[in-house]
């Protein structure tokens, strides 16, 4: 069983960026590590949340997409923590179902199986879901959970930060328009606690 837990922790301008800068590690502390341009996104993404330091890595995507095209990854997931020195990208990994490794693989379990750990997310486009609550079921590859009995989802708004837990549960979803889609994440340190 996992509890999804996710909090909406105020609005945000996020910057009209075109690519991707995936997982730059920073001290949550000082933000060194980050680069100028994405500071002040990363401080305003932080900004209310109690935390003891550590090492964070932030995640930014800003693509022209097509309607009917996804910026991340769809199927409702977990993200995980982010094991720098066994994964290249993503604070999951892997697409969901694709790749990674199976549950009970010790690089797995630390993933996708400890409360600890957790996400802020932003997006400047209404193009995501989540849920919230107690799930049966253990995260699969990928920290794929499209197999659990999820029920009703809530959208996340644009322009907002949502703060989530490591077991927080959302989607990308495909585009109702054509447009300019940017996305933010901060990966909390992995030993972080939720509250």
């Amino acid at each position: 069983m996992i509890n999804s837990k996710c909090t909406n922790m105020g609005s945000i301008n996020l910057p009209m960026i075109v690519g991707e800068f995936p997982m730059i590690p920073f001290d949550l502390s000082t933000f060194d590590g980050l680069p100028k341009q994405f500071l002040d996104t990363a401080k305003n993404m932080v900004k209310g949340i109690s935390h003891n330091g550590g090492v964070a890595y932030f995640t930014i995507h800003g693509k022209r997409l097509k309607k009917g095209q996804t910026l991340r990854r769809g199927g409702a997931h977990i993200d995980g923590n982010y094991e720098p020195h066994v994964m290249s990208f993503g604070g999951g990994g892997w697409k969901v179902g694709q790749d990674g490794r199976p549950q009970g693989h010790p690089i797995h379990e630390r993933q996708f199986s400890k409360a600890t750990g957790g996400i802020i997310l932003a997006s400047n486009y209404r193009a995501c879901n989540g849920w919230v609550g107690e799930f049966n079921g253990v995260p699969e590859k990928g920290g794929d959970c499209t197999h659990f009995d999820l029920g009703e989802s809530f959208s996340l708004n644009p322009n907002q930060v949502y703060y989530g837990c490591n077991h927080f549960i959302h989607e990308s979803l495909p585009m109702s328009e054509d447009m300019h889609r940017v996305f933010a994440r901060i990966t909390m340190p992995e030993d972080h606690i939720f509250n």
